[in-house]
């Protein structure tokens, strides 16, 4: 092989990349004057965001549901159970003292516990909150 037929072997030009079908669909088109490279992407780009977007969706639903499990979310149930407890505790104590179930010294000792408490829970609470 000859230096003439290395030359004319690496300056023949290369195939088209596009097939001409495909070019003259795309000239005959109402989208003939943008790029066809930008509107595949911007194409693509599209399914993908939507494609996405179903899927962030789909989860939330699940997670409302509770299929999908959210350590964060029952200890704010538990702890908004303790709250309602201890509220309830409290008045129980409250109704104990005025029915003569316990004494003054009793009821002093029971609520300032439950309240020391509470003030745990509503402080844990406030952390979900803010």
């Amino acid at each position: 092989m000859g230096l003439v037929a290395i030359i004319a072997a690496v300056t023949q030009p290369s195939p088209a990349f596009h097939n001409p079908g495909h070019i003259r669909l795309w000239n005959e088109s109402p989208l003939r004057n943008f790029d066809p490279h930008l509107v595949t992407i911007l194409l693509l780009f599209i399914i993908v965001f939507g494609i996405g977007y179903w899927v962030h969706f789909k989860r939330k639903e699940m997670k409302n549901e509770g299929l999908i499990d959210d350590k964060d979310e029952k200890h704010f149930q538990e702890l908004a159970a303790k709250k309602n407890i201890l509220l309830n505790k409290i008045l129980q104590a409250e109704e104990d003292l005025e029915a003569g179930k316990m004494t003054q010294e009793e009821f002093a000792e029971k609520t300032s516990a439950y309240k020391k408490y509470l003030q745990q829970v509503k402080k844990e609470l406030n952390k979900y909150l803010e």
